[in-house]
């Protein structure tokens, strides 16, 4: 990738949140976890209006356990259907391609797991590509220690003991789970270094493009080429955040020119680059609206009364 003049950064969001609070505790797993969970996060808000977040493709797997009713998740745009409900409402987002909307009525309390796809892969001992954007059972995905899970970290009175139930949950889950390949964790790596060069990423396999693509779909839960579409657009999404004007970033980037790089952040974000821009306002990536260290993985959006980004 090249490289471009990061200094000019845009000013503050152009969207401010709605009046209320919010209260958030990250933390990082056990010492074993950490190759395979980025982290806990405990969430409540209590804000006066409805709130809705763009959730944007990062590679990774979340998974969110709803303690109250008010929660929806829809992709592609159309207005959330549906609530998560705490007994049965369990929800896992799997890596993919397209964006996804968050909505809220102004209070909601949980807490999530995010974590790496090959980490998925391994605690959960199933192919990722079966996870979309669906509820779960936990003791489907975690055996008994799953079982009850969400209303276990409900019933605690702390987010400290909640997050040492998920790590005692998940230690006992890492020597059941499958050992991801070593040659798709190298492929992966080699892929978030150049996400232009899929013909390098395969090569230091030794495998063939289409074991290469199965392996992938079981470890990963998305092609090769849909991985190196995902990097991509999160090195674009950190340079226009920062406000490199879009042609150096289609050049910095690997796209074929500038038009190439606004079809493609469009398709996968649901937005042009300057509104992508507009709206996350200068936030670095691994930001507080940031579920994952690094990586830009949400926006905030105005209430316009519709239920998908706007041009």
């Amino acid at each position: 990738m090249g490289s471009v003049d990061m200094s000019v950064r845009p000013g503050a969001p152009a969207t401010a949140p709605p009046a209320g609070s919010s209260d958030a505790r990250r933390r990082r797993p056990a010492a074993a976890l950490r190759p395979h969970i980025v982290n806990y996060t405990g969430f409540r808000t209590r804000f006066t209006a409805p709130r809705r977040r763009l959730e944007l493709p990062t590679g990774h797997v979340t998974l969110v356990f709803p303690f109250d009713e008010g929660l929806w998740v829809s992709r592609g745009g159309a207005e959330p259907p549906a609530r998560l409900r705490p007994a049965a409402g369990v929800l896992i987002s799997g890596p993919r391609t397209g964006w996804a909307i968050g909505v809220h009525a102004g209070a909601v309390h949980g807490l999530e797991v995010n974590m790496s796809p090959l980490g998925a892969y391994r605690l959960f001992g199933i192919p990722v590509a079966h996870f979309g954007e669906t509820r779960v059972d936990p003791a489907e995905v975690l055996g008994p220690g799953g079982r009850f899970l969400a209303e276990r970290l409900r019933a605690l009175g702390s987010w400290s003991e909640r997050f040492d139930l998920l790590d005692a949950v998940f230690t006992a889950r890492l020597e059941r789970g499958p050992v991801a390949a070593p040659e798709v964790r190298g492929a992966l790596s080699r892929l978030w270094a150049d996400s232009g060069s899929l013909a390098l990423a395969a090569a230091g396999t030794g495998w063939s493009a289409r074991t290469l693509r199965a392996r992938f779909r079981e470890q990963v839960g998305l092609s090769p080429k849909g991985v190196a579409r995902v990097f991509r657009l999160q090195h674009a999404l950190r340079l226009l955040a920062a406000g490199v004007a879009p042609a150096q970033v289609a050049a910095a980037c690997g796209y074929h020119d500038q038009a190439h790089l606004g079809r493609d952040v469009k398709a996968l974000t649901g937005l042009p680059p300057a509104r992508f821009a507009a709206l996350r306002g200068g936030l670095p990536p691994g930001s507080a609206l940031d579920r994952v260290p690094g990586r830009i993985t949400s926006l905030l959006l105005p209430d316009e009364g519709a239920a998908g980004p706007r041009a």
